[in-house]
């Protein structure tokens, strides 16, 4: 009985230390991040086009979203995710991806990774702009009401290097 009271006890400690440090999630908030919905909308039947040496395939309904994205000098998107694809065509400046292990790769008009970038999956990422960049972005998320097109994540270990 003193054995448990003891577990008791030391479990409460535990989820009452978790619930003061969840308040103050180690998310990062974007910072000089404006995003200006342009359009959404629902692609309720299933897709599959391959024309041109270019795939497009859906199984399920999606939604569809176009954002203009700024982001100014020295701003950041934040670590997050989305569902789904995301293309995004840079019209000025530059954007920095990085990755969940911290690599970055820099993205915009005239430069040789190009001025378009995409981003899928699970793992968190984050945009940057050192001297600022312009975006249009396409969304493609599996469907949900209300539509799901960023999830906020934890920032990785690494991220401590990057900022």
């Amino acid at each position: 009985m003193k054995f448990s009271r003891v577990r008791l006890l030391a479990a409460g400690v535990v989820l009452v230390g978790s619930a003061v440090l969840v308040p103050g999630a180690f998310a990062s908030a974007p910072s000089g991040f404006t995003a200006t919905t342009l359009v959404t909308a629902d692609l309720d039947q299933t897709v599959k086009i391959n024309s041109d040496r270019v795939k497009l395939q859906t199984k399920e309904p999606t939604d569809v979203r176009v954002q203009r994205i700024v982001i100014a000098a020295g701003g950041s998107s934040g670590w997050h995710h989305h569902p789904g694809v995301v293309i995004i065509a840079i019209d000025s400046g530059s954007l920095t991806f990085w990755d969940s292990e911290c690599n970055a790769t820099t993205y915009g008009p005239g430069l040789p990774n190009g001025s378009v970038l995409t981003e899928s999956g699970d793992e968190p990422g984050q945009v940057t702009s050192v001297n600022g960049g312009t975006s249009y972005t396409t969304f493609i998320a599996p469907s949900a009401d209300p539509p799901v097109f960023r999830i906020e994540d934890n920032p990785p270990p690494c991220a401590t290097r990057v900022g």
